[in-house]
């Protein structure tokens, strides 16, 4: 699988569940924290990305996230490879994503990451 990111494409690997199902739990729907996970690249290495977390185990949360195509793409990460991201970084990230022509519409003056409180 690949996805596009800050116009590179990676290829990743989709980690799958471990573990029984009956184990899985998830959080409220619409509620979803917002994480930045390390997704495990083919090549080796990891890609940032910064994702929903749906659901977890033992060992493991389940990500969501969009690329720059708005793809929808998921895997089963390692715990260790999660983990919550501030509202900041969250602001920075769609900032980032946001085309140039619209960020004027969204953030106006307002640097990104700097929110009000």
């Amino acid at each position: 699988m690949s996805f596009l990111l800050n116009e590179q494409t990676y290829e990743f690997l989709r980690p799958e569940r471990v573990g029984p199902v009956e184990d899985v739990r998830s959080w409220e729907w619409g509620n979803y924290p917002k994480v930045h996970a390390l997704v495990p690249l083919q090549a080796g290495g990891t890609a940032g990305v910064y994702a929903h977390a749906t659901h977890w185990n033992r060992s493991q949360i389940h990500v969501q996230w969009y690329d720059d195509d708005r793809e929808s793409l998921s895997a089963w990460l390692p715990k260790d490879d999660v983990r919550p991201a501030t509202n900041s970084e969250w602001d920075i990230d769609e900032y980032n994503r946001c085309p140039e022509w619209l960020r004027v519409v969204r953030w106006g003056k307002r640097m990104p990451g700097f929110l009000p409180e």
